[in-house]
């Protein structure tokens, strides 16, 4: 039984740091989550030894190793899986402690019934479009 492709089905880019479905990129261009956008992949080696350039191509990122060739970005993240989940870590940790030194003022929640009672609807008549749209 032959299954048909959907479209945007058959590349999902998910992100380094966390494994969620990437929606935007950071920095360097690799696509991540919102989460980890300030994120960056630093000095990554290849499983020769080597370090690995980050490079961008028509089909995403990917890396260069001066020995080896390309090497794909999933390959990569995989010899230094260590490496990024420490790098993670680090992050949260940092965010925590500023988030601790915070208290209170950090940890406030905003009902969205406030929000609604600041919003002023306004009705637009068709002579109007004009002067709003235009």
């Amino acid at each position: 039984m032959r299954i048909p492709k959907r479209y945007g089905s058959y590349r999902v880019d998910k992100c380094p740091f966390c494994g969620k479905q990437a929606t935007t990129s950071n920095k360097q261009g690799v696509p991540t989550c919102i989460k980890h956008k300030d994120n960056e992949l630093l000095d990554l080696k290849c499983a020769c030894g080597d370090w690995l350039d980050l490079m961008d191509g028509k089909y995403g990122p990917y890396f260069k190793c001066m020995k080896c060739g390309n090497v794909s970005f999933s390959r990569a993240l995989e010899i230094n899986a260590d490496l990024i989940a420490k790098l993670v870590s680090d992050k949260d940790e940092t965010k925590n402690k500023t988030n601790n030194k915070l208290g209170d003022k950090g940890n406030k929640k905003h009902s969205p019934m406030k929000h609604r009672e600041n919003k002023k609807e306004t009705v637009i008549t068709s002579d109007m479009v004009d002067v709003y749209f235009s």
